[in-house]
């Protein structure tokens, strides 16, 4: 009895644990981090198209960068990253030099001569602008003869000329670390009379407003013995390393010195490996300003108070992201701001709002809207557009924008665009022939507070036409190509290597790398693997029109992953395109891509009409006419039989 009893336990207990491991291993099945959707909305596991290369923090690029605060903002060019850290009030500059991070410098002053400052309408002469709560900041390749071919002579003197400088050495000398600013004798005399003149020159130029900033700064807040203000010190820990919020913008010293000096090149950079030839907006989001200067900080302008009578007379400038295209017009997305991106012409003055989200009224609110009185429609809700929250400028010139603040209904109906691709009109021209929109996650689910569609803050476009949004809502980047199908999702919310807490912004360093920044201090790498690197060549080869070598790439892709539907698409349209039809059908229906198949089929049918038409014709004549043929050969054979 025992024995039998004792064998039912152990039958029991076997049968459980095999449950219980087949429960598990199916739940971490679908624990994967990449992955993608099926014909049936269905998430499939994926191998990863970007595998995480590096983890870095603000400490890793050394102690003068400290901690990263709420960085909101990130723009790479070439191998030059730029941190927007705007808890800290400033911006910093790293490069990427063989495979490691340097740091370049730390940017939160930005120099104006006296000349332009008396322009603008700065008190206090020469001065340096102090960075506040930062958002953006854009840069783009211009030459110095470029810069004066668009905007003119600088007025007044450049500060921190490069030609001042030794090439071999990194600019630390004194002129850098005091802030005297460069004269025109220095770009050809030594560098020792360079300084030495400048200084001079710098003093006697400023001695007349240096009596009345000596005693105070422009905000009347005490002044050190060497002239800077208390919110400029670096001893105090105020913005200049920003550590603490923006100070107000300082006047010129008694001594010539602005404080502290905009350029503070680190000193393992040699200045010639820099690339001086880039041109720089910021976005001071709370100083309410655009900034537009040149590489070595020089300010070519200031946008602050935007004028026009489509502009509230109480309207706060709150700039947040900003682009420049190279018609020199500057698109800004601003806070509070819903009839789309403020255009801006090269010398700031606005332009125009330019792609404005088109509001939709469903049927029910048309009709309630015209029975409606004056008063009911003034109590009722208003229906507005949605602002934007982020915009990209494309290889091409387009504008790439993003709205999270959505509907859920209105994402699952597909009538909301969470990304959308401008034109010069401002249309929306992005293309969505994908079996589903491009709008993230399909499967919304609920794990713990995280719930709803998936809320795009940033989007970045790639050299083939692809593009990859970041979604805040589940931390994840979802890229698409440029039909609109989705090539593959990865990332999530976690404290480990690949995922986020609070991810703010990213940006691509070359074809092959992303770098996200998170809202507490991370900026995570992402480096394409070799089964991304196959889809991405996939992509370009039939964008450039190599269909056979694009076909050839998605058949590597399928021995990597032959669930992916989107490979055999690849192959049918590459087919299709070299006008085998036939054979493009079968990939099209392994995909249950009804759309290209219904293409196929209708260029496969007029092939076989062609090719089969003229006997087609032949056999209907023959059908037509033999039986007339016979009939009147047996009328005939009758008529000579009776006759």
């Amino acid at each position: 009895m025992r024995n039998i009893l004792f064998r039912r336990v152990l039958v029991l207990v076997l049968l459980v644990s095999m449950v219980a491991a087949t429960l598990g291993t199916a739940a971490a099945d679908e624990d994967w981090y990449s992955y993608t959707y099926n014909f049936w909305k269905d998430e499939v596991e994926s191998p990863d198209t970007y595998a995480v290369t590096n983890t870095l923090f603000g400490t890793d690029f050394g102690e003068e960068v400290g901690h990263l605060n709420n960085p909101a903002g990130l723009f790479i060019i070439e191998n030059h990253i730029f941190i927007v850290d705007t808890g800290n009030n400033r911006i910093v500059e790293v490069q990427k030099v063989d495979g490691e991070y340097q740091l370049v410098r730390v940017i939160n002053h930005l120099q104006v001569s006296e000349e332009l400052a008396e322009i603008m309408k700065i008190q206090g002469g020469a001065i340096t602008l102090t960075l506040n709560g930062p958002e953006d900041v854009f840069v783009r390749v211009k030459t110095q003869e470029s810069l004066v071919e668009d905007y003119g002579e600088y007025l007044g003197t450049l500060y921190d000329d490069p030609a001042s400088h030794q090439e071999e050495t990194p600019a630390t000398d004194a002129t850098t670390e005091t802030g005297e600013a460069s004269t025109e004798d220095a770009a050809t005399a030594t560098e020792d009379a360079a300084t030495e003149d400048a200084s001079t020159e710098d003093t006697a130029s400023t001695e007349d407003t240096a009596e009345d900033s000596s005693s105070s700064g422009e905000d009347g807040e005490a002044v050190d013995e060497n002239g800077s203000d208390e919110s400029a010190s670096t001893e105090e820990g105020g913005s200049a390393d920003g550590s603490e919020d923006g100070s107000e913008d300082g006047a010129a010293s008694d001594n010539g010195a602005s404080a502290p000096a905009p350029v503070a090149w680190h000193e393992n950079v040699v200045k010639q490996e820099l690339n001086l030839e880039y041109d720089i907006f910021i976005a001071d989001t709370q100083n309410h300003r655009v900034i537009h200067c040149d590489y070595n900080l020089n300010v070519i302008g200031v946008i602050d108070d935007p004028k026009d009578d489509t502009i509230d007379d109480n309207f706060v400038f709150l700039p947040s992201k900003i682009v420049a295209d190279t018609a020199n017009r500057l698109y800004v997305q601003a806070t509070n701001v819903n009839s789309g991106l403020m255009e801006f012409d090269k010398v700031g003055a606005f332009i125009s709002y330019c792609g404005a989200n088109k509001v939709e009224l469903t049927v029910s609110e048309k009709i309630w809207r015209r029975i409606q009185t004056k008063e009911q429609k003034d109590r009722s809700v208003q229906y507005v557009p949605t602002e934007y929250n982020n915009l990209s400028l494309d290889s091409k010139g387009f504008l790439y924008v993003t709205t999270s603040t959505l509907e859920d209904d209105d994402i699952w109906g597909g009538t909301a665009t969470p990304v959308r691709k401008l034109n010069s009109m401002g249309s929306d021209i992005l293309i969505r022939n994908g079996n589903f929109y491009p709008s993230g996650d399909l499967n919304w689910g609920t794990a713990g507070l995280v719930k709803g569609a998936s809320a795009f803050v940033d989007v970045i476009a790639f050299n083939n036409d692809t593009y990859a949004c970041l979604d805040r809502t589940r931390g994840r980047i979802f890229l698409y190509d440029f039909q609109g199908n989705m090539l593959c999702a990865f990332g999530n919310y976690g404290q480990y290597a690949g995922c986020f807490t609070y991810p703010n912004a990213m940006d691509n360093l070359g074809e092959e790398c992303i770098l996200v920044v998170d809202k507490y201090g991370s900026i995570t790498e992402f480096t394409m693997t070799d089964y991304g690197r196959l889809i991405n060549n996939a992509l370009a080869e039939y964008k450039v029109g190599h269909y056979d070598a694009s076909a050839e790439i998605w058949k590597q892709v399928l021995k990597y992953n032959g669930n992916y539907e989107l490979a055999y698409v690849g192959i049918g349209r590459a087919l299709l395109r070299q006008g085998e039809y036939k054979e493009a059908m079968k990939y099209f229906k392994s995909a249950r891509d009804d759309v290209n198949y219904s293409k196929a089929f209708k260029h496969y049918r007029e092939e076989v009409v062609e090719k089969y038409i003229g006997w087609f014709l032949g056999g209907l004549a023959i059908l037509i006419i033999l039986p007339k043929l016979v009939r009147k050969t047996k009328k005939l054979r009758k008529e000579i039989n009776e006759a």
